[in-house]
C-alpha cells in the first residue's frame, strides 16, 4: 500500500483520493501464487473490488503496473466492471485529475494508460485529438502522435500551405522511430526540397566488406567456424563454395539498408557469408543494435558475439532482434555472419538471403557514426 500511496503522491494528489482503502484486497491479487495458490481469496476479493465505485481507479490503475501480467489482468477486469457501471450512471464521479495526470506519465505501463486514454475520449470527445499531438516523445503513444502530424502535413499540402505543411512533416520525420513513418515523412520533405535521411536516422549501416558463398551443407553454417571469424584480413583468399573468394566493399542504397547477398555474392543455397564493418563514434555509450537476416545471422561487436540466433526460414523484418551493447569511444568493428540454408519445401518461394542492421539508442533513434575505411 506504500508504494501505492507514493505513486499517487509522486502524481501530485493526496491521500484523500482513495477511501476505504483498497490495498489489502489490491495485495490479496498481487499474492496468487504458483498452481493457482492464493486465488479463492483473490477471486473473493477482486469481486469486491469490482463492485467499488470510481474512487478506487487511483489506486486500482497505480496497481495495473504490476510485472505479472496475469495479476495485471485480474485489476483490468476490476477496471472494466467499474468503468462500465459508472458510464451507465446519472452522476458519475471521475477522478478527472489523477486520470489525465496519470496518461502524461510515461513511467506507467503502455496498456492501461491506453484504457484511460479510450474512457477520456468518451469523456471529453474531443480529447484525444487535443492531447495525442503533443506526445511525439512519449514511447506509447509516438507512433499515434506522428500517424496525427504526418495527416496534419498531408492536410496542409492540400490546402497548399506549404510551409505548414513542411513544418509537420520535419516534426514528424524528427519525432518518428518506425520504418515506414521515417521514409513516408522524408519522402515528403524531399518532395518539399527538404533534406531528409532515413539511414542516418535510423543508424542503419551500409557500409560493408563482404565474402562469401562458404560451403555449408544442411543447416550447418551457423555453428561451423569459417576462417573470417579466427580473424579478418580483407586482403585474404578463402576457398569458397565453388571456387576462391575474397571480401569486397559494398555500400548499400535501399531505401532502409537492406542487403541482397544473393545479388550481391551469387545466388546460392547451403551456404555462410559474412558482413564487416568500421565505425567511429563520438563518445562511449550503450546503445542496442538491431538486426534481421534471412536465413540467421550472428554479430560481433570488437570481437565479442553480442548476438546469435539459429532460425531458418524465417525472413528478413526490420528490427526483428535486438541486443544492449556498449560502443567504444572512436573505432568499433562489426563482424556478421548470415547463414543460407536449403531451398524451402516449396520451389515457388525464394530462397531470400539478406541482411539488415542498425545501432540506435532504446527508443529506435539512430546512434551517430562515421564509416571507416579500412
Amino acid at each position: 500500500m506504500r508504494m501505492l500511496l507514493a505513486g499517487l503522491l509522486t502524481l501530485g494528489l493526496t491521500e484523500s483520493v482513495v477511501s476505504d482503502d483498497p490495498g489489502p484486497d489490491l495485495a490479496l491479487i498481487a499474492g496468487v501464487g504458483p498452481r493457482g495458490q492464493g486465488s479463492v481469496e483473490a477471486r473473493q476479493a477482486r469481486d469486491r473490488l469490482s463492485r467499488r465505485g470510481p474512487e478506487i481507479l487511483p489506486s486500482l490503475l497505480l496497481a495495473m503496473d504490476a510485472p505479472d501480467p496475469v495479476v495485471a489482468n485480474w485489476y483490468r477486469t476490476i477496471y472494466e466492471d467499474i468503468v462500465a457501471r459508472e458510464l451507465a450512471s446519472q452522476s458519475p464521479a471521475w477522478p478527472l485529475e489523477f486520470l489525465k495526470e496519470y496518461i502524461r506519465d510515461t513511467r506507467r505501463k503502455g496498456r492501461p494508460r491506453r484504457l484511460v486514454l479510450g474512457l477520456l475520449e468518451r469523456l471529453q470527445p474531443d480529447f484525444t485529438a487535443q492531447w495525442l499531438p503533443e506526445r511525439l516523445e512519449d514511447p506509447e503513444f509516438r507512433y499515434d502522435a506522428v500517424a496525427l502530424t504526418l495527416a496534419t502535413g498531408e492536410r496542409a499540402l492540400r490546402e497548399n500551405k506549404e510551409v505548414e505543411a513542411r513544418n509537420a512533416f520535419r516534426k514528424a520525420f524528427d519525432a518518428a522511430r518506425d520504418s515506414a513513418q521515417v521514409t513516408s515523412a522524408a519522402a515528403k520533405l524531399k518532395s518539399l526540397g527538404e533534406p531528409a535521411d532515413p539511414v542516418k536516422h535510423l543508424g542503419l549501416i551500409t557500409h560493408w566488406w563482404l565474402t562469401g558463398p562458404f560451403d555449408a551443407p544442411q543447416k550447418t553454417g551457423f555453428a561451423t567456424v569459417f576462417e573470417p571469424e579466427k580473424a579478418v584480413d580483407l586482403q585474404a583468399r578463402y576457398q569458397g563454395q565453388s571456387g576462391e573468394i575474397g571480401w569486397r566493399l559494398h555500400q548499400e542504397t535501399s531505401p532502409l539498408g537492406q542487403l541482397d547477398l544473393n545479388a550481391i555474392l551469387g545466388t546460392t543455397r547451403e551456404a555462410a557469408g559474412y558482413a564487416w564493418t568500421e565505425i567511429n563514434v563520438a563518445q562511449e555509450q550503450s546503445a542496442q543494435l538491431r538486426c534481421g537476416a534471412d536465413d540467421n545471422c550472428s554479430v560481433w561487436l570488437n570481437g565479442e558475439k553480442v548476438f546469435a540466433r539459429e532460425q531458418w526460414l524465417n525472413g528478413t523484418r526490420f528490427d526483428r532482434f535486438t541486443a544492449p551493447v556498449r560502443l567504444n569511444a572512436g573505432r568499433n568493428t562489426l563482424l556478421v555472419k548470415v547463414c543460407q540454408g536449403p531451398q524451402h519445401k516449396d520451389p515457388e518461394v525464394p530462397n531470400n538471403w539478406s541482411l539488415q542492421l542498425r545501432i540506435c539508442d532504446e527508443q529506435g533513434r539512430g546512434v551517430s557514426f562515421q564509416p571507416v575505411s579500412p
